[in-house]
């Protein structure tokens, strides 16, 4: 179970949220929704370790997962607005490079098929659209498997297509015991879980 414990976050001294508490069980999903700048992004960057969390607590179990970052983070995938990405490298050569850093190889061939990359396989990032990198970074969750999943805005820039794609593989990796926390503005995702408006703590 993930627990926020009284979690606060401020920005060049001004609040963005606080007192903020949930959990969230294996096998979930919880859906972050509200206005820009209400501190969406700023919430799972803290769970997942960019930012420092300045007051409040995340817990993995009954344990901060300050206290095992690492082994925490290691069965944790994060996909932000950015993609990081390699724009020279091809489709596969760019899923190869992360799953060889899980181990992970295998996964590549299944994660291209699911996303409808196969054909793209060879083309360098550079020359694709937003909406198919957005798949290449998407496909990325299943090149490299974890049980938590941070997924900031993931519809952007999907056609209905990619969208009912991703839909599709929330839900497997929910009923897979896995966990999902998902900020969007999409109601196409919302029903996927639990809704938590993060502006109710401004």
């Amino acid at each position: 179970m993930l627990t926020i414990d009284n979690l606060s976050f401020y920005k060049d001294n001004k609040k963005v949220f606080s007192n903020l508490s949930f959990s969230l069980s294996i096998s979930s999903a919880l859906i972050i929704t509200g206005k820009n700048g209400c501190g969406k992004s700023s919430l799972l960057k803290l769970i997942a370790g960019i930012y420092e969390i300045q007051s409040g607590r995340v817990l993995w179990g009954n344990e901060n997962i300050e206290n095992f970052r690492d082994d925490f983070n290691g069965d944790m995938q994060f996909i932000g607005h950015k993609n990081f990405l390699k724009p020279e490298l091809t489709v596969k050569e760019n899923l190869e490079f992360y799953a060889d850093l899980f181990g992970t190889k295998n996964a590549v061939a299944p994660a291209l098929e699911f996303f409808s990359l196969k054909d793209l396989q060879n083309s360098p990032i550079k020359t694709l659209s937003a909406g198919w990198q957005q798949r290449v970074i998407l496909s990325k969750l299943l090149a490299c498997p974890a049980t938590v999943w941070l997924l900031d805005e993931p519809s952007n820039n999907l056609d209905k297509d990619g969208k009912e794609q991703l839909r599709e593989l929330i839900k497997n990796r929910i009923k897979d015991r896995g966990l999902v926390i998902i900020t969007s503005h999409d109601e196409m995702f919302f029903d996927l879980g639990q809704k938590l408006n993060l502006e109710d703590f401004g």
